[in-house]
Order: structure tokens, then sequence, then C-alpha cells
């Protein structure tokens, strides 16, 4: 279990990596576009396959920064009653 400054770091280094790809993206379009002046199919192609590695790359990123923020609102809540046996108390319907 990471505490909360682990947490904040890998949130951090995340959202860099968010915007090196952002950044590495934009010179691929823009050589993807050139490609597709000289050969349609092919530029095509590496259009799709750019189009790819954002969707899975922002996906995945988004994904993580999304459960480590999950983990610092647990993080924030007050531990579970426990009965004297030491199981979790439930609250009756």
């Amino acid at each position: 279990m990471a505490d909360r400054a682990q947490l904040e770091a890998w949130i951090a280094e995340t959202r860099r990596t968010q915007h090196k790809l952002k950044l590495g993206l934009i010179p691929a379009v823009v050589a993807a576009i050139a490609v597709t002046m000289w050969s349609r199919p092919l530029g095509a192609l590496v259009l799709v396959s750019i189009a790819i590695v954002a969707l899975f790359g922002f996906w995945i990123t988004s994904s993580h920064i999304t459960g480590w923020l999950g983990e610092q609102q647990r993080l924030d809540r007050p531990p579970p009653a426990l009965t004297k046996d030491g199981r979790l108390r439930r609250e009756r319907d």
C-alpha cells in the first residue's frame, strides 16, 4: 500500500508522461499528413497507427491516475468499524 506522497509522485509522473505523449504525437501527425500527400494508403495506415497509440496511451495513463486518485480518497476515509471479534461491522438495510 502506497502512502499519499508516493501516490502524488506517481500521479505527477504519469501526467508528465501524458504531456510527453502529446508532444510526441504532434510531429507524428504532421509527418503522417505529409506521408498521406505522397501515398494515400500508407498515410492512412500511419494515421490509424498514431490514433491507436494516442487512444491507448491516454486511456492507460488516465486509468492509472484515476485509480491513484481513488486510493487517495480511500486514505481520507476513516477505517471501518470492527466488532469485538475483529470482523467488519455491517450496517443493516
